[in-house]
Protein backbone atom coordinates (compact mmCIF):
# COMPACT_ATOMS: atom_id res chain seq x y z
CA UNK A 1 0.00 0.00 0.00
CA UNK A 2 1.11 3.57 -1.05
CA UNK A 3 2.13 5.83 1.59
CA UNK A 4 0.39 9.24 2.01
CA UNK A 5 2.44 12.05 1.93
CA UNK A 6 1.57 14.12 5.23
CA UNK A 7 0.82 17.81 5.07
CA UNK A 8 1.65 19.74 8.21
CA UNK A 9 -1.64 20.79 9.55
CA UNK A 10 -3.85 18.14 8.52
CA UNK A 11 -5.52 16.01 10.52
CA UNK A 12 -4.16 11.78 10.59
CA UNK A 13 -6.38 9.17 9.51
CA UNK A 14 -8.15 7.47 12.65
CA UNK A 15 -8.49 3.87 11.96
CA UNK A 16 -9.76 1.16 14.72
CA UNK A 17 -6.86 -1.53 14.91
CA UNK A 18 -7.68 -5.22 15.79
CA UNK A 19 -6.35 -5.72 19.55
CA UNK A 20 -6.32 -9.66 17.81
CA UNK A 21 -3.52 -8.39 15.51
CA UNK A 22 -0.23 -8.88 17.74
CA UNK A 23 -1.94 -12.72 18.78
CA UNK A 24 1.20 -14.57 17.35
CA UNK A 25 3.73 -12.09 18.61
CA UNK A 26 5.78 -11.61 22.08
CA UNK A 27 5.31 -8.70 23.88
CA UNK A 28 7.35 -5.82 22.92
CA UNK A 29 7.42 -5.44 27.31
CA UNK A 30 6.04 -7.34 29.88
CA UNK A 31 5.12 -5.34 33.13
CA UNK A 32 7.02 -5.33 35.94
CA UNK A 33 6.77 -7.05 39.40
CA UNK A 34 5.24 -4.40 41.98
CA UNK A 35 6.48 -5.83 45.39
CA UNK A 36 4.23 -6.31 48.06
CA UNK A 37 5.03 -3.84 50.49
CA UNK A 38 4.30 -1.05 47.82
CA UNK A 39 0.92 -2.38 47.49
CA UNK A 40 0.25 -2.68 50.91
CA UNK A 41 2.07 0.57 51.71
CA UNK A 42 -0.24 2.40 48.55
CA UNK A 43 -3.44 0.77 49.81
CA UNK A 44 -2.97 1.26 53.96
CA UNK A 45 -2.44 5.19 52.49
CA UNK A 46 -5.83 5.26 50.74
CA UNK A 47 -7.53 3.76 53.17
CA UNK A 48 -6.98 6.46 55.59
CA UNK A 49 -7.38 9.22 53.08
CA UNK A 50 -11.04 7.30 51.57
CA UNK A 51 -12.09 7.46 55.37
CA UNK A 52 -11.00 10.82 56.72
CA UNK A 53 -12.55 12.36 52.93
CA UNK A 54 -15.47 10.59 53.68
CA UNK A 55 -16.64 10.25 57.11
CA UNK A 56 -15.37 14.29 57.81
CA UNK A 57 -17.10 15.73 54.85
CA UNK A 58 -20.20 13.84 55.52
CA UNK A 59 -20.44 15.19 59.03
CA UNK A 60 -19.95 18.55 57.46
CA UNK A 61 -23.00 18.08 55.51
CA UNK A 62 -24.66 17.30 58.32
CA UNK A 63 -23.59 19.80 60.38
CA UNK A 64 -24.58 22.72 58.46
CA UNK A 65 -28.03 20.49 57.66
CA UNK A 66 -29.21 20.23 60.79
CA UNK A 67 -27.56 23.62 63.14
CA UNK A 68 -30.00 26.37 62.12
CA UNK A 69 -27.65 28.98 62.63
CA UNK A 70 -25.20 27.40 60.20
CA UNK A 71 -27.17 27.78 57.51
CA UNK A 72 -25.28 30.83 56.37
CA UNK A 73 -24.20 31.28 52.41
CA UNK A 74 -20.51 30.96 53.30
CA UNK A 75 -21.18 27.85 54.83
CA UNK A 76 -24.12 26.77 52.17
CA UNK A 77 -20.31 27.35 50.00
CA UNK A 78 -18.22 25.02 52.20
CA UNK A 79 -21.42 22.29 51.86
CA UNK A 80 -20.78 22.57 48.09
CA UNK A 81 -16.87 22.18 48.72
CA UNK A 82 -17.48 18.80 50.79
CA UNK A 83 -19.52 16.95 48.31
CA UNK A 84 -16.45 17.84 45.57
CA UNK A 85 -14.66 16.30 48.07
CA UNK A 86 -16.52 13.53 48.69
CA UNK A 87 -16.42 12.93 44.84
CA UNK A 88 -13.14 12.46 45.10
CA UNK A 89 -12.75 9.88 47.70
CA UNK A 90 -16.28 8.31 45.75
CA UNK A 91 -14.32 8.66 42.42
CA UNK A 92 -10.89 8.82 42.34
CA UNK A 93 -9.09 7.97 45.07
CA UNK A 94 -9.60 3.79 44.75
CA UNK A 95 -8.69 4.04 40.86
CA UNK A 96 -5.92 6.08 41.61
CA UNK A 97 -4.47 3.36 44.07
CA UNK A 98 -5.94 0.33 42.42
CA UNK A 99 -4.29 1.20 38.61
CA UNK A 100 -0.71 1.77 40.55
CA UNK A 101 -0.58 -1.82 42.57
CA UNK A 102 -1.88 -4.08 39.09
CA UNK A 103 0.15 -4.85 35.95
CA UNK A 104 -2.68 -3.69 33.79
CA UNK A 105 -5.31 -1.03 33.56
CA UNK A 106 -8.27 -3.12 36.15
CA UNK A 107 -11.33 -1.59 35.61
CA UNK A 108 -12.80 -1.55 32.34
CA UNK A 109 -14.07 1.10 29.64
CA UNK A 110 -16.70 2.62 31.73
CA UNK A 111 -14.65 3.85 34.41
CA UNK A 112 -11.72 5.31 31.99
CA UNK A 113 -14.13 7.12 30.66
CA UNK A 114 -15.37 8.58 33.59
CA UNK A 115 -12.20 8.73 36.17
CA UNK A 116 -10.74 11.89 34.81
CA UNK A 117 -14.21 13.70 33.87
CA UNK A 118 -14.57 13.16 37.98
CA UNK A 119 -11.29 14.13 38.87
CA UNK A 120 -11.45 17.52 36.88
CA UNK A 121 -14.98 17.84 37.86
CA UNK A 122 -14.37 17.96 41.45
CA UNK A 123 -11.16 20.28 41.71
CA UNK A 124 -13.01 22.45 38.63
CA UNK A 125 -15.93 22.49 41.29
CA UNK A 126 -13.47 23.18 44.24
CA UNK A 127 -11.71 26.13 42.84
CA UNK A 128 -15.10 27.96 41.35
CA UNK A 129 -16.79 27.45 45.10
CA UNK A 130 -13.68 28.60 46.62
CA UNK A 131 -13.37 31.46 44.36
CA UNK A 132 -17.09 32.10 45.32
CA UNK A 133 -16.09 32.42 48.94
CA UNK A 134 -13.21 34.56 48.79
CA UNK A 135 -15.75 36.75 46.85
CA UNK A 136 -18.78 36.87 49.25
CA UNK A 137 -16.19 37.55 51.86
CA UNK A 138 -14.91 40.22 50.01
CA UNK A 139 -18.14 42.05 49.61
CA UNK A 140 -19.88 41.36 52.85
CA UNK A 141 -16.35 42.72 55.07
CA UNK A 142 -14.89 45.35 52.76
CA UNK A 143 -18.57 46.53 51.72
CA UNK A 144 -20.64 45.66 54.92
CA UNK A 145 -23.79 48.32 53.91
CA UNK A 146 -23.96 46.07 50.44
CA UNK A 147 -27.14 43.41 50.51
CA UNK A 148 -25.95 40.20 51.65
CA UNK A 149 -26.10 36.99 49.34
CA UNK A 150 -29.23 34.98 50.25
CA UNK A 151 -29.24 31.29 50.29
CA UNK A 152 -31.26 31.54 47.08
CA UNK A 153 -28.36 32.95 45.33
CA UNK A 154 -25.63 30.97 46.82
CA UNK A 155 -28.07 28.08 45.35
CA UNK A 156 -27.93 30.26 42.07
CA UNK A 157 -24.25 29.62 42.22
CA UNK A 158 -23.75 26.54 43.43
CA UNK A 159 -26.08 25.20 40.56
CA UNK A 160 -23.66 27.66 37.77
CA UNK A 161 -20.66 26.69 39.46
CA UNK A 162 -22.30 22.38 38.85
CA UNK A 163 -23.29 23.31 35.05
CA UNK A 164 -19.82 25.17 34.53
CA UNK A 165 -17.74 21.94 35.77
CA UNK A 166 -19.44 19.95 33.85
CA UNK A 167 -18.98 21.50 30.93
CA UNK A 168 -15.46 21.88 31.34
CA UNK A 169 -14.65 18.51 32.44
CA UNK A 170 -16.94 16.27 29.84
CA UNK A 171 -14.17 16.28 27.05
CA UNK A 172 -13.03 13.53 29.07
CA UNK A 173 -15.98 11.14 28.10
CA UNK A 174 -14.87 11.49 24.58
CA UNK A 175 -10.97 11.52 24.18
CA UNK A 176 -10.57 8.71 27.53
CA UNK A 177 -10.49 5.31 25.80
CA UNK A 178 -9.40 1.72 26.92
CA UNK A 179 -7.46 -0.13 24.44
CA UNK A 180 -6.37 -3.57 24.43
CA UNK A 181 -3.66 -5.88 22.70
CA UNK A 182 -3.62 -10.14 22.82
CA UNK A 183 -0.03 -10.74 22.42
CA UNK A 184 1.18 -14.40 22.87
CA UNK A 185 2.34 -14.19 26.03
CA UNK A 186 0.41 -11.23 27.17
CA UNK A 187 -3.00 -9.74 27.70
CA UNK A 188 -2.32 -5.63 27.68
CA UNK A 189 -5.24 -3.37 28.74
CA UNK A 190 -4.40 0.51 29.00
CA UNK A 191 -6.65 3.76 29.38
CA UNK A 192 -5.29 6.58 27.57
CA UNK A 193 -6.80 9.95 26.16
CA UNK A 194 -7.12 10.14 22.32
CA UNK A 195 -7.31 13.45 21.04
CA UNK A 196 -7.39 14.34 17.28
CA UNK A 197 -3.94 14.26 15.65
CA UNK A 198 -2.21 16.41 12.92
CA UNK A 199 0.94 16.29 11.18
CA UNK A 200 3.31 18.50 11.95
CA UNK A 201 6.39 20.31 9.89
CA UNK A 202 8.45 17.35 10.39
CA UNK A 203 5.64 14.97 9.80
CA UNK A 204 5.73 13.85 13.00
CA UNK A 205 2.23 13.44 14.67
CA UNK A 206 0.66 15.85 17.57
CA UNK A 207 -2.41 16.74 19.53
CA UNK A 208 -2.90 20.56 19.76
CA UNK A 209 -6.26 20.07 21.26
CA UNK A 210 -5.08 18.59 23.99
CA UNK A 211 -2.74 21.35 24.64
CA UNK A 212 -4.87 24.07 24.46
CA UNK A 213 -7.27 22.39 27.03
CA UNK A 214 -5.02 21.49 29.73
CA UNK A 215 -3.50 24.79 29.14
CA UNK A 216 -6.76 26.68 29.26
CA UNK A 217 -7.58 23.94 32.32
CA UNK A 218 -4.71 24.52 34.45
CA UNK A 219 -3.91 28.37 34.12
CA UNK A 220 -7.71 29.96 33.51
CA UNK A 221 -9.25 27.51 36.05
CA UNK A 222 -6.57 27.13 38.67
CA UNK A 223 -4.17 29.62 38.63
CA UNK A 224 -5.45 32.36 37.66
CA UNK A 225 -8.73 32.13 40.06
CA UNK A 226 -5.76 31.58 43.18
CA UNK A 227 -4.38 35.10 42.31
CA UNK A 228 -7.43 36.18 42.59
CA UNK A 229 -8.45 34.75 46.00
CA UNK A 230 -5.28 35.71 47.19
CA UNK A 231 -5.63 39.40 45.84
CA UNK A 232 -9.36 39.50 47.79
CA UNK A 233 -8.04 37.42 51.28
CA UNK A 234 -4.99 40.03 50.87
CA UNK A 235 -7.49 43.41 50.56
CA UNK A 236 -10.00 41.78 53.08
CA UNK A 237 -7.14 41.15 55.77
CA UNK A 238 -5.73 44.70 54.96
CA UNK A 239 -9.49 46.19 55.83
CA UNK A 240 -9.84 44.24 59.34
CA UNK A 241 -6.81 45.39 60.51
CA UNK A 242 -7.21 49.00 59.69
CA UNK A 243 -10.94 49.54 59.93
CA UNK A 244 -12.58 51.90 62.63
CA UNK A 245 -16.07 51.45 62.86
CA UNK A 246 -18.65 54.07 63.94
CA UNK A 247 -18.86 54.63 67.78
CA UNK A 248 -22.26 53.92 67.57
CA UNK A 249 -21.94 50.39 68.48
CA UNK A 250 -21.03 49.16 72.21
CA UNK A 251 -17.61 47.75 72.43
CA UNK A 252 -17.85 44.20 73.47
CA UNK A 253 -20.12 43.82 70.69
CA UNK A 254 -17.44 45.48 68.12
CA UNK A 255 -14.83 43.39 69.97
CA UNK A 256 -17.11 40.50 69.13
CA UNK A 257 -17.97 41.30 65.78
CA UNK A 258 -13.85 41.69 64.69
CA UNK A 259 -13.03 38.51 66.27
CA UNK A 260 -15.50 36.50 64.67
CA UNK A 261 -14.62 38.04 61.05
CA UNK A 262 -10.81 37.09 61.57
CA UNK A 263 -11.60 33.91 62.53
CA UNK A 264 -13.71 32.90 59.38
CA UNK A 265 -11.01 34.41 57.36
CA UNK A 266 -8.06 32.61 59.26
CA UNK A 267 -10.46 29.35 58.37
CA UNK A 268 -10.77 30.14 54.76
CA UNK A 269 -7.65 31.31 53.94
CA UNK A 270 -6.03 28.13 55.73
CA UNK A 271 -8.22 26.03 53.67
CA UNK A 272 -7.19 27.99 50.21
CA UNK A 273 -2.97 27.57 51.72
CA UNK A 274 -3.60 24.10 51.84
CA UNK A 275 -5.70 23.70 48.37
CA UNK A 276 -2.70 25.51 46.94
CA UNK A 277 -0.21 23.07 48.24
CA UNK A 278 -1.42 19.91 47.69
CA UNK A 279 -2.95 20.80 44.11
CA UNK A 280 0.01 23.24 42.60
CA UNK A 281 2.16 20.10 42.32
CA UNK A 282 -0.45 17.88 40.39
CA UNK A 283 -0.96 21.30 38.04
CA UNK A 284 2.88 22.10 37.22
CA UNK A 285 2.99 18.05 36.90
CA UNK A 286 -0.24 18.36 33.91
CA UNK A 287 1.59 21.07 32.27
CA UNK A 288 5.07 19.57 31.84
CA UNK A 289 3.66 16.86 30.67
CA UNK A 290 1.90 18.52 28.06
CA UNK A 291 4.70 20.23 26.83
CA UNK A 292 7.51 17.86 27.40
CA UNK A 293 9.28 15.66 24.93
CA UNK A 294 7.32 12.84 24.40
CA UNK A 295 10.29 10.49 22.89
CA UNK A 296 11.92 10.81 26.45
CA UNK A 297 10.98 8.13 28.64
CA UNK A 298 10.43 8.66 31.46
CA UNK A 299 12.27 7.57 34.81
CA UNK A 300 11.07 5.60 37.71
CA UNK A 301 12.08 8.45 40.15
CA UNK A 302 9.57 10.88 38.32
CA UNK A 303 7.09 8.35 38.08
CA UNK A 304 6.69 8.19 41.56
CA UNK A 305 6.80 11.82 42.13
CA UNK A 306 4.06 12.03 39.97
CA UNK A 307 1.94 9.00 41.62
CA UNK A 308 3.08 11.38 45.06
CA UNK A 309 1.49 14.67 43.80
CA UNK A 310 -1.88 12.72 42.45
CA UNK A 311 -2.08 11.31 45.73
CA UNK A 312 -1.48 14.58 47.80
CA UNK A 313 -4.14 16.00 45.10
CA UNK A 314 -6.43 13.71 47.33
CA UNK A 315 -5.40 14.12 50.08
CA UNK A 316 -6.52 17.35 50.51
CA UNK A 317 -10.13 16.55 50.34
CA UNK A 318 -9.98 14.50 53.60
CA UNK A 319 -7.88 17.52 55.24
CA UNK A 320 -10.10 19.96 54.97
CA UNK A 321 -12.92 18.67 57.51
CA UNK A 322 -10.12 19.34 60.09
CA UNK A 323 -9.47 22.30 59.26
CA UNK A 324 -12.84 23.57 59.65
CA UNK A 325 -12.97 22.01 62.90
CA UNK A 326 -9.22 23.53 63.90
CA UNK A 327 -10.36 27.16 63.19
CA UNK A 328 -13.84 27.41 63.72
CA UNK A 329 -15.38 26.80 67.18
CA UNK A 330 -19.30 26.00 65.43
CA UNK A 331 -17.43 23.56 63.27
CA UNK A 332 -15.90 21.60 66.15
CA UNK A 333 -18.65 21.85 68.69
CA UNK A 334 -20.30 19.93 65.64
CA UNK A 335 -17.91 17.02 65.03
CA UNK A 336 -17.47 16.59 68.84
CA UNK A 337 -21.41 16.28 69.52
CA UNK A 338 -21.44 13.83 66.35
CA UNK A 339 -18.76 11.84 67.80
CA UNK A 340 -20.56 11.37 71.04
CA UNK A 341 -23.74 10.48 69.12
CA UNK A 342 -25.70 13.45 70.65
CA UNK A 343 -25.96 15.42 67.20
CA UNK A 344 -29.06 14.44 66.67
CA UNK A 345 -30.27 15.69 69.86
CA UNK A 346 -29.14 18.61 70.11
CA UNK A 347 -31.21 20.89 67.13
CA UNK A 348 -30.42 24.51 67.70
CA UNK A 349 -33.31 27.09 68.33
CA UNK A 350 -33.15 30.57 66.71
CA UNK A 351 -33.19 32.88 70.19
CA UNK A 352 -31.79 36.27 71.19
CA UNK A 353 -28.80 36.39 73.68
CA UNK A 354 -29.33 37.82 76.93
CA UNK A 355 -27.17 40.39 77.61
CA UNK A 356 -24.93 37.91 79.91
CA UNK A 357 -24.75 35.46 78.23
CA UNK A 358 -23.38 38.08 75.09
CA UNK A 359 -20.65 39.93 77.20
CA UNK A 360 -19.53 35.75 78.71
CA UNK A 361 -19.34 34.45 75.25
CA UNK A 362 -17.81 37.74 74.19
CA UNK A 363 -14.81 36.92 76.61
CA UNK A 364 -14.55 33.63 75.93
CA UNK A 365 -14.14 34.71 72.21
CA UNK A 366 -17.29 32.69 70.70
CA UNK A 367 -18.23 34.23 67.47
CA UNK A 368 -21.88 33.53 68.44
CA UNK A 369 -21.99 37.09 69.92
CA UNK A 370 -22.22 38.43 66.00
CA UNK A 371 -25.98 40.64 65.86
CA UNK A 372 -28.58 39.20 63.88
CA UNK A 373 -27.99 40.04 59.87
CA UNK A 374 -24.04 39.14 60.25
CA UNK A 375 -22.75 36.44 58.70
CA UNK A 376 -21.06 33.73 60.58
CA UNK A 377 -19.37 30.35 59.18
Amino acid sequence: MKRMACVPGAGVPVGNIDPYLVQNMTALSMPKDIPKWEIGLKVSFYIIAFLMDIVGNSLVILIVFINKRMRTTTNFLLLNLAVSDIMVGCCCMWVHAGNSITKEWPFGPYVCKVNTFMQVLAVTSSVLTLTAISVERFVAILFPLKRRLTPLFAFIIIVTNWVLSVAIASPHLVVRKQFEYFWADRHEIWCEEVWPQVYTNDCKMDMPGKTIYYTILSVVMFFIPIVVMLFAYTLILVKLLIRKRPGTVITVTKQAQDRSRKKVIRMLVAVLAVFIICWTPQQSFLLWDIYRDKSEKLQEYVLRTKYAAVYIAYFNSAINPILYGGFNENFRKGFNDAFHCILWRRRNTVAPLLPGQAINQANQGSVNTTPVGTSVV
